[in-house]
C-alpha cells in the first residue's frame, strides 16, 4: 500500500459512524502541517488496519490550497491530488448535513486548536481531542491526550515519524518516506537551521531506509545526496508569488490566536509570515492594494491586529534579516512594539528610505509600523508568545 492508494480509498461515511476521525495540522496549513497529517494517518491505518481510519485534514479552504506551491509540488510527485485529502470545507458540510456527528480529531503541528471552525465545534461539544504530537510550547491543555508528545524539534513530520517507528517499527516505507523528507529539509534550510536531535536522527535513519536493497531497486538509489536537489525544487515554489496577489501572500502562510487582554477584552490577533521584506511588499504593491489587504484581513478574520514577519536574506550583503509589522484600528493597542522588548526592535528598516511615501500615505489612513528585528533567531514560533504575553499582561 502506497500513501496514495490509501488516501483514494478514505471517505467520509456519516450514516455509518456516529463519530468521525480526523488528524488536523495547524492553521498555517504549512508543509510540516500537510505531510504530518498525511503521514499519521497513514501509519496509523497501516499499523491499524482493523480500527477506524483517521481522515488527514488541512486547516484552511480548499480554495486557499493553490497558495502553497511547494505542497502541491511535493504531493504531485507523488501523484497525489488535493481532491484525496480533506479541508475545512469538509468539515463545515459534515457537520451542517449530520447534526449528531461528532469529532474526534489528533492534533499535529500544534497543541491547541487553531480557528473558528474547529474551536467553534468544541465549544459546542461535538469535538474533542484525542492525541497531540507537536513541536511547539507546551499550551497545557488537553493534558489526558494519547499520545501526547510535545518536544522542540525543527520538523514536527520527523517527531510523527518517530512515534509511529518506535510504537511499531522499524519504518521501511520507502514511500512514506520520500514525503517525509520534504518537511524536514524545509523546516531546517536542508539541516543547516534549526536543527535538533530529532531532525539529525531522522534524516540518518531516511538515507538508510531509502539505501536499502529493495529501496535501491524501486527508486533509482536516492539516498541523502539527492536531498539537496529537492530542497532546491521545494524552495523554490515555496518563494514563487507569481500570480498572488497582496492579500494571497498574507494568507499564504498565516496562523491566528485569540487572547486575552489585561481587562479581560478578547484581542484577535493574525500572524502572516512571508518570505520577502517589507520594502519589497511595498515597492511591489500601490499604497490602495495595501490598504485593501489590510482591510480585507482585518474583515475576512475579525482581527483586532494584523502582524506581518518577515524574514530574507538581504541582496546587497546576504545578511539574513527579520522584520516585526503590525497595523491595528485600535489606539489601546497601538504601543504592542514598544512592549516586545525581547524582540528587539528598531525603527530604521532594510531599505526604508525608498519607501518613505508609501508609508506616509498608508500611516495617512491605518496604523502601520514597521521593524527591524534585530534577535533574528526569534521566529513565528518565538514572537506568538512573546506577543500573547504583552497583549495579556501589559495592554
Amino acid at each position: 500500500m502506497t500513501i496514495k492508494t490509501f488516501l483514494e480509498g478514505l471517505r467520509i461515511s456519516p450514516s455509518s459512524k456516529h463519530v468521525v476521525r480526523f488528524v488536523a495540522g495547524n492553521q498555517s496549513a504549512d508543509m510540516d502541517s500537510v505531510v504530518s497529517a498525511i503521514t499519521y494517518a497513514y501509519f496509523h491505518h497501516r499499523f491499524n488496519p482493523k480500527e477506524q481510519a483517521l481522515l488527514p485534514l488541512v486547516n484552511i479552504s480548499r480554495e486557499e490550497f493553490r497558495l502553497r506551491k511547494d505542497i502541491v509540488f511535493l504531493l504531485s510527485k507523488h501523484e497525489i491530488s488535493s481532491t484525496r485529502i480533506f479541508f475545512l470545507d469538509d468539515v463545515e458540510e459534515l457537520t451542517q448535513l449530520s447534526p449528531s456527528i461528532k469529532l474526534d480529531v489528533v492534533l499535529v503541528d500544534h497543541c491547541n486548536l487553531q480557528g473558528k471552525v474547529l474551536t467553534g465545534l468544541y465549544e459546542n461539544k461535538r469535538l474533542f481531542v484525542s492525541g497531540i504530537i507537536d513541536h511547539h510550547a507546551d499550551e497545557g491543555v488537553f493534558l489526558d491526550a494519547m499520545p501526547r508528545v510535545i518536544q522542540s524539534n525543527g520538523s514536527c513530520s520527523a517527531l510523527v515519524y518517530h512515534f509511529w517507528n518506535n510504537k511499531n517499527g522499524p519504518i521501511t516505507d520507502k514511500d512514506a518516506v520520500l514525503l517525509l523528507v520534504g518537511p524536514l529539509l524545509i523546516d531546517t534550510s536542508n539541516m543547516e537551521q534549526k536543527v535538533e536531535a530529532g531532525d539529525r536522527e531522522a534524516y540518518v535513519e531516511y538515507g538508510q531506509i531509502l539505501q536499502s536493497p529493495e529501496a535501491l531497486m524501486q527508486t533509482d538509489g536516492v539516498a541523502p545526496a539527492a536531498f539537496s536537489q529537492l530542497y532546491s525544487e521545494l524552495k523554490a515554489a515555496k518563494k514563487d508569488l507569481r500570480g498572488f496577489s497582496l492579500y494571497d501572500i498574507l494568507r499564504k502562510d498565516y496562523k491566528q490566536f485569540k487572547f486575552r487582554g489585561k481587562l479581560g477584552d478578547t484581542v484577535n490577533v493574525g500572524f502572516s509570515s512571508i518570505g520577502k521584506s517589507l520594502s519589497w511588499v511595498l515597492g511591489k504593491f500601490s499604497v490602495s492594494e495595501v490598504l485593501e489587504s489590510l482591510k480585507m484581513m482585518t474583515e475576512s478574520f475579525h482581527l483586532d491586529v494584523v502582524v506581518i514577519t518577515s524574514s530574507f536574506s538581504q541582496k546587497d550583503t546576504k545578511i539574513y534579516t527579520r522584520e516585526f509589522c503590525f497595523s491595528t484600528l485600535k489606539a489601546s493597542l497601538e504601543p504592542l512594539a514598544s512592549l516586545a522588548q525581547e524582540l528587539e526592535l528598531t525603527s530604521r528598516f532594510y531599505k526604508d528610505d525608498t519607501v518613505a511615501r508609501q508609508m506616509a500615505q498608508i500611516n495617512g489612513s491605518v496604523f502601520f509600523r514597521v521593524y527591524d528585528q534585530q534577535n533574528t533567531a526569534a521566529s513565528r514560533k518565538q514572537v506568538v508568545p512573546i506577543i500573547k504575553q504583552v497583549v495579556e499582561q501589559r495592554l
